[in-house]
């Protein structure tokens, strides 16, 4: 009987042991877990997206609100197009849409005729217009509004440039007011690369004011893999961007 309850009470023993350290293996890692799940030490080791500059937040940094151009200060060119509203009374007397620029720098309105545009602000074409038209009206008010024209033949308000190359529709991509044209919009809207298209060797090409040229390389392809978003450049009228051939 003796034996028996030392042999008892030895595995008795032998459980408690065991359990003990079943609960302070799970306690540690369960310790462990916690650990490695705590938002501080994740924030530490990985910072959040919330933290990271998100690409349209650099772009917003790199483009200058004092660099958009004001269509109201814009200088009238050949190939503009615009709307031209006379009101006397608060009725419509005159209303002559899409009234383009001629090649002369002129739009032909009833009553004035050919009237020089070229070189005025809407502003100051819109003075213009209301003394002339002050001449057969009273007190009238002359409203003018530059037209966006899309048309392959059309010239963007604010310029635009040229993609060329190993890209799906190549020509002419119209600048936005913003003025925040960068060499992977243009290629965007230029239907986006061709087959065999390398990109990381873009040729950006610009005019200079005294007529000489300046080049530079784009890689786009370190904008996606490195983050290297300075590459993509903000584009200015008359530029060309030339995406080559990849050579096998």
């Amino acid at each position: 009987m003796k034996r028996n309850r030392h042999t008892i009470t030895r595995a008795l023993r032998s459980g408690l042991v065991g359990a003990l350290l079943v609960c302070v293996t799970a306690i540690t890692v369960g310790c462990g877990m916690l650990r490695r799940s705590d938002p501080a030490d994740q924030n530490s080791e990985h910072p959040s997206l919330a933290d990271a500059e998100t690409p349209s937040q650099q772009e917003q940094t790199r483009s200058d609100p004092e660099t958009r151009i004001d269509p109201q200060t814009m200088r009238l060119r050949t190939g503009l197009i615009m709307n031209v509203t006379v009101l006397v009374g608060g009725a419509v007397e005159i209303a002559e849409e899409n009234k383009r620029v001629s090649d002369s720098g002129t739009i032909a309105l009833p009553l004035l005729g050919p009237i020089k545009a070229e070189g005025h602000t809407l502003d100051s074409i819109g003075k213009l217009l209301t003394a002339l038209y002050g001449r057969y009206f009273v007190e009238p008010q002359v409203m003018v509004d530059l037209v966006h024209d899309d048309t392959r033949e059309g010239v963007a308000p604010w310029g635009y440039v040229t993609v060329l190359g190993r890209v799906k529709k190549p020509g002419r991509v119209p600048i936005p007011a913003t003025r925040d044209l960068t060499v992977s919009r243009a290629i965007q809207h230029a239907g986006g690369f061709d087959t065999s298209a390398r990109s990381n060797a873009i040729r950006v090409t610009r005019q200079n004011a005294d007529g000489t040229q300046t080049g530079r390389d784009i890689d786009l392809q370190a904008v996606g893999a490195r983050g290297e978003v300075d590459q993509d450049i903000l584009l200015q009228s008359e530029d060309v961007v030339f995406v080559p051939e990849r050579i096998f």
